[in-house]
C-alpha cells in the first residue's frame, strides 16, 4: 500500500509517501500501536515545532544522543526481523536458500556498492552500465536503475520473492535409517505375534 501511495503521490509532482520503521522498533519496545497515541505525538510535534523556544531545546540535543537512540531503535527492527526470520520452518531447504540468497545480495550490495553505483571515478562510468554519452532520458533511467540494485532491502526483497513464486515446494524426504529403523520395529512386532 505504501509503494501504491508513493506511485500515486510522484504522478501528482509530490513528494513520496513513507513509513519509517523506527515506528516498529518504538512499538515494539513500548506495546503501544494505538492510533490515539499516534495522534497525540503528532500534535505534539507541532505543537512544539511551531513555539520556537521548544524547537530551540529540542535541536540542541546532541547528535551523540539522537544518534544512540537512533540505533537502538534500528537494533529493535533488527530483533523483530530475526524473530520474523525465526518463525519460518527452516529445516526446509528450500527456506533456507531463499533466506540465505535474498540476504546475501542484500548485504552483498551494501557491503559493496561498487558494483552499481558510480563512487570511484566520474559520473556514469561504472562498469554495470557505462552511459556518459547518453541522452538525460537513458542517464534518468539508468539512475533509477542503479539506485535501486545498489539498495540492499529493495534487491533483497525482489530476490526473495522471485525465488518463492519460482521455486518448487520439498518434497517429503525420507531418509534410509528412517527406513531401516520401521523394518526392525515391525519385525519386532512381527516377532511378538509368533510368540503369543
Amino acid at each position: 500500500a505504501d509503494s501504491i501511495c508513493s506511485i500515486l503521490a510522484s504522478l501528482f509532482t509530490s513528494m513520496p509517501n513513507t513509513t519509517f520503521s523506527q515506528n516498529n522498533g518504538v512499538i515494539a519496545l513500548t506495546k503501544c500501536a494505538s492510533r490515539r497515541a499516534g495522534y497525540a505525538c503528532g500534535f505534539w510535534l507541532i505543537f512544539m515545532g511551531v513555539l520556537s523556544k521548544i524547537a530551540g531545546i529540542i535541536t540542541s540535543i546532541p547528535d551523540c544522543v539522537l544518534g544512540g537512540m537512533t540505533i537502538f531503535l534500528f537494533a529493535n527492527v533488527l530483533a523483530s526481523g530475526v524473530a520474523l526470520a525465526g518463525s519460518i520452518d527452516l529445516k526446509s531447504r528450500r527456506n533456507k536458500f531463499i533466506l540465505a540468497l535474498s540476504l546475501a545480495v542484500g548485504v552483498g550490495v551494501t557491503v559493496w556498492p561498487f558494483a552499481f553505483l558510480d563512487r570511484r571515478e566520474s559520473a556514469y562510468t561504472a562498469n554495470f552500465w557505462k552511459c556518459a554519452d547518453c541522452s538525460d532520458a537513458l542517464k534518468g533511467l539508468r539512475n533509477g536503475v542503479s539506485i535501486f540494485l545498489s539498495t540492499g532491502y529493495c534487491i533483497g526483497s525482489v530476490f526473495a520473492i522471485i525465488l518463492n513464486l519460482i521455486l518448487p515446494a520439498d518434497d517429503d524426504l525420507t531418509f534410509p535409517s528412517d527406513d531401516k529403523e520401521e523394518s526392525v520395529e515391525t519385525d519386532e512386532k512381527s516377532e511378538e505375534v509368533v510368540e503369543a
